[in-house]
């Protein structure tokens, strides 16, 4: 289970199974398709898959359902789940960098970080909150969790080259471009997408752990 982590304006928590209310809220916002196809997964076609989406999914060790602590503000309900975030071991990152993979850039620097005692990460939030700085916020006390609790070396992430707005998310949060991978295969939605690597490691973490604003 997941601890709950709070920040200025942010609760993130479990995700609750079997809780219609929570699967209504999660397929309120990832049905809409410019957040879930962004992330390469497809919109949720209805709560029945949402529900599904929680129990198999998201109801696994660091991964937290984002919620809004001024319900009033935001015009949500009280402890209304209205995005994802999550640290998980490292998806493909493992292949980037080998010489075989003309496809495939990787800075020899971060070679040391791919595997062993590092995570990757990963994250949305729904379309009404874009632009209000929820998602800076909530990966900065994460990372904060990676590095003080996990004691990890580093954190991958990694979004669609033109997925600007990602991209300024980890770069926030002093996530570094590290490399990238072309033509990348997304099989959920069927897509093929380039993609920019992102790196923070724990020294340059320590480094800089002001709050993000």
């Amino acid at each position: 289970m997941s601890e709950i982590i709070k920040t200025e304006r942010l609760l993130l928590r479990p995700w609750k199974t079997d809780d219609h209310a929570e699967a209504d809220s999660l397929f309120q916002y990832a049905s809409d398709p410019q957040v879930g196809l962004l992330c390469g997964w497809p919109p949720h076609r209805n709560v029945e898959e949402s529900t599904r989406v929680i129990r198999d999914v998201f109801s696994v060790q660091h991964n937290w359902a984002v919620t809004v602590r001024d319900t009033a503000a935001a015009g949500v309900g009280v402890d209304e789940p209205v995005g994802c975030i999550e640290l998980k071991p490292l998806r493909h990152i493992g292949n980037i960098g080998d010489s075989d993979d003309s496809d495939s850039t990787l800075d020899e620097r971060y070679l040391r970080y791919v595997g062993g005692n590092a995570l990757e990460l990963g994250y949305w939030i729904g379309r009404p909150f874009w632009g209000k700085g929820y998602m800076p916020e909530a990966l900065h006390v994460v990372l904060d969790y990676a590095f003080g609790t996990l004691h990890v070396d580093a954190v991958w992430g990694a979004h669609y080259t033109d997925n600007m707005q990602s991209g300024r998310v980890m770069e926030k949060c002093g996530m570094q471009v590290a490399g990238e991978s072309k033509h990348n295969h997304f099989p959920l939605i069927n897509e093929y997408h380039d993609e920019t690597l992102r790196i923070i490691t724990a020294d340059d973490w320590s480094a800089r752990r002001e709050p993000i604003r």
